[in-house]
């Protein structure tokens, strides 16, 4: 039989109290003869009026009679709070409790590990790395734009350099939302690779290239970005080496929630003929 009172424990002299009963408490009442033989245990307390009305049970609430102190059916600081500890101790994840009195003790709310505070927004559906993914994937990077001197309508020459840059070397940027989650994404060129063509080995510049200049003379200039073929292109098919000038891009994204990064390079290139001739020298005479 537990510990407990007439009265209910919501209510004490006319007011309502955050009290709960003591539950589970052992039920000394009807104690085994034979528990009693095997040990020194009291006899449970007799029914015993309070100011509340009258208690009957154990001498202590969840402890035998034999192990109790026998404070005629008060507790003190050696009773069991709800999380199972002695005194006035609470559980980690469970209620707050104060120390046991009168069979009886008093817990705040219980408040579950993990649960939002109360009027938090929600958490978002999708997170700014996820829109960055999804911009980057969309972005119109254009494939390079590329010029050459001399000009691909004309032949280049065995021995001289073939120039190549391009012309539409800009950062892209991109921007996605959804409700007030944000990603913003740009893309900007970083390395320029020409592949001549006939399995030549390939040129990387770490830019657009030189734009060469028709109004200076070719020994006053330079460019990195220039390939000299050593053969003319006469017998290969469509007699033109077939170039293919690649781009690279690198891309950063920065979100609402202040993360950011690196994104996956990509590459776009162009393809085009190119045709070689041989210089040929011309010899005065008498």
């Amino acid at each position: 039989m537990a510990h407990q009172s007439h009265l209910s424990a919501r209510t004490l002299l006319g007011r309502r109290l955050p009290l709960v009963l003591a539950a589970g408490l052992v039920a000394a009442a009807v104690a085994s003869p034979l528990a009693g033989a095997a040990s020194s245990a009291k006899e449970p307390i007799p029914p015993k009026p309070y100011p509340w009305g009258w208690g009957y049970g154990a001498e202590q609430p969840g402890r035998s009679g034999g192990n109790s102190s026998g404070n005629n059916g008060g507790s003190g600081a050696g009773a069991p709070t709800a999380g199972g500890s002695s005194g006035a101790a609470s559980s980690q994840n469970g209620p707050t409790c104060g120390p046991w009195g009168f069979g009886m003790q008093g817990c705040g709310p219980l408040e579950l590990v993990g649960d939002p505070p109360a009027g938090a927004p929600a958490a978002p559906t999708v997170s700014p790395a996820q829109l960055a993914l999804e911009a980057w994937g969309r972005l119109p990077v254009p494939a390079p734009e590329v010029r050459t001197a001399p000009p691909r309508e004309s032949d280049g020459l065995v021995g001289l350099p073939q120039w190549f840059w391009v012309t539409n070397w800009k950062p892209l940027t991109d921007r996605v939302q959804a409700g007030g989650v944000w990603a913003e994404v740009t893309a900007r060129p970083t390395s320029l690779t020409i592949n001549p063509g006939s399995g030549l080995p390939a040129v990387k510049c770490d830019g657009p290239g030189e734009a060469y200049d028709s109004g200076r003379s070719a020994e006053a200039q330079r460019s990195d970005c220039s390939y000299t073929y050593q053969r003319s292109s006469a017998g290969l098919p469509g007699s033109a080496y077939q170039v293919t000038v690649t781009v690279t891009w690198g891309g950063t994204w920065r979100g609402s929630d202040g993360a950011g990064g690196a994104l996956p390079a990509l590459t776009r290139s162009t393809a085009f003929p190119v045709r070689i001739a041989e210089g040929q020298a011309v010899a005065g005479g008498r």
